[in-house]
């Protein structure tokens, strides 16, 4: 049974699926290709798949924009998603059509990881459930209900636990886009670091493993390592992380 503190809120009747549609479109264009299907049709198939699964009252459903403001950021320490692979041949036929019918949100430089928070963000001041539907798992920072769409299983990660699993990003980095976090730390010298310590603590000691690596630009490169991994929880908020934000921010926890 889903308690109330793991998530913040109050339970309501109502529960708003918070859709990764980024997700939803590679899968729809890599099974049309496999199977010779329509693109467009097989997207639709998908999505009321997952609408099946996770029966949610309304869905909002995200997908990137053009642009990335994090590839704006000024820094040398790495290309943001620079490992990605070439799009389908079908991605733009499949984004287009999802556009036209599915009025998608869609915020230019901002990546459905970004518009997705905003939105859950804005569900927790108003103590209103809802279900982050994805099989990213940077979505887990945002804390919430997480239904992950690689095992079609639900789970709830707490605020805490979203917070603490940024901090393991900030040691170990993210392969998938690219970011490093400190050299010859993965998630079990990550864990090292982070057992038995509060959230305050937790940061210190990431800053320090932060100055022990990179004695002479660690300020500079943690910040570029926050700002990549960090999704953020108001527009205004934009390119905007950085050591002292984040003191601030988890001192109100």
């Amino acid at each position: 049974m889903l308690k109330k503190e793991i998530i913040g809120m109050k339970p309501t009747n109502k529960i708003i699926g918070i859709v990764d549609g980024d997700v939803l479109v590679y899968r729809a264009c890599n099974k049309a290709i496999k199977d010779n299907l329509d693109v467009r049709k097989t997207f639709d198939n998908i999505y009321e798949e997952v609408k099946m699964n996770t029966a949610c009252d309304d869905y909002s459903l995200h997908i990137s924009g053009g642009g990335n403001f994090r590839k704006e950021i000024e820094q040398n320490f790495l290309k943001y998603k620079g490992k990605r692979r070439e799009k389908p041949d079908n991605y733009l036929e499949c984004r287009d059509y999802v556009a036209k019918k599915y009025n998608p949100i869609m915020v230019p430089n901002y990546e459905a990881d970004d518009t997705a928070s905003v939105e859950a963000y804005k569900y927790i001041k108003k103590n209103q459930l809802y279900m982050l539907i994805t099989l990213d798992k940077d979505w887990k920072t945002i804390g919430g209900l997480f239904y992950n769409l690689l095992y079609n299983n639900l789970s709830a990660v707490s605020t805490i636990d979203g917070i603490e699993f940024f901090h393991q990003q900030l040691l170990t980095g993210d392969a998938v886009d690219n970011i490093p976090g400190i050299e010859g730390v993965g998630p079990v010298k990550a864990n090292k670091i982070l057992k038995d310590k509060n959230l305050n603590e937790q940061f210190e000691a990431v800053i320090k493993a932060y100055k022990t690596h990179y004695p002479d630009d660690f300020i500079s490169r943690l910040n570029v390592m926050g700002t990549m991994l960090y999704l953020i929880k108001d527009f205004k908020d934009h390119s905007k992380w950085s050591i002292e934000y984040w003191r601030e921010y988890i001192n109100g926890i």
